[in-house]
């Protein structure tokens, strides 16, 4: 059973026993689940399709469709390279070495342009990265601030939140995600989004929900990296990222 099944598998004491029925089927028949809609499982295993919604919910996700995605892009990662932590400096040089090299061929100059220009033209810049994807943030806002513009980073869930509620039109949105389908990631960007505040997504993976809310995205190659069930995968490439958006704002727009 791979994490994420072991991760759902955690909150089945939280479920009601119909819920249990549903999170069972789903641990026992990922791939079919993927392949499936709702009412076909429902007639399946003899509940509602309400059931299934709730069932969902109740595992974090806002109806069957969002969890039916998150399962898909999990089975896929199983596929993706996965590199077992080691000592080894040659192979950890030689994986970091890929992961940039990949990166720099994602990464588009008119993207890279159109991201500096809005930094030049935003009042201010907010960060958004929960977890490991918060200390890019945090230091991609220090440079910023340094180069002369209004940015912030912040760890607090909830101040994230607020702040998300607070921005405006005038304003800019980064937001760094490895998965891009973190829970608090697509709230924050849902209500970026609705305020029509521009956002900048910096992801690990490709297609994710994550993309519809923003208005630039930068796709970054990042291998999947475990020791026991830690999550050991690199952010460097996220960093690399954003040192190049802000070298681009500051070549383009700062005086020297």
């Amino acid at each position: 059973m791979n994490i994420f099944l072991k991760k759902l598998q955690k909150k089945q004491e939280t479920l009601s026993p119909l819920e249990q029925q549903v999170l069972e089927y789903i641990i026992k028949h990922p791939e079919e689940i993927t392949q499936s809609r709702i009412h076909e499982i429902a007639e399946k295993i003899y509940v509602s399709t309400a059931t299934i919604s709730r069932t969902s919910q109740a595992l974090g996700y806002s109806g069957f469709q969002e969890m039916k995605y998150a399962l898909i892009r999990h089975l896929e990662d199983e596929q993706r390279p996965v590199y077992h932590p080691s000592k080894n400096l040659t192979q950890l040089a030689e994986r970091i070495q890929r992961e940039l090299t990949q990166t720099l061929q994602l990464i588009q100059q008119e993207a890279l342009e159109t991201g500096a220009k809005l930094l030049a033209e935003s009042q201010r810049i907010e960060f958004f990265g929960v977890g490991s994807s918060f200390s890019c943030c945090f230091e991609a806002a220090r440079k910023l601030t340094f180069a002369g513009r209004i940015a912030d980073a912040r760890e607090d869930w909830d101040e994230l939140r607020i702040v998300a509620n607070h921005l405006t039109a005038k304003d800019a949105a980064i937001l760094v995600s490895y998965s891009g389908e973190t829970m608090l990631a697509l709230e924050y960007a849902a209500i970026l989004k609705e305020r029509k505040v521009p956002i900048i997504a910096i992801i690990g993976s490709k297609n994710t929900p994550l993309e519809k809310f923003a208005s630039i995205v930068f796709h970054v190659e990042v291998v999947n990296g475990y020791y026991g069930e830690i999550d050991m995968s690199s952010r460097i490439p996220m960093h690399l990222v954003l040192e190049l958006l802000i070298l681009h704002y500051i070549e383009s727009y700062v005086e020297q």
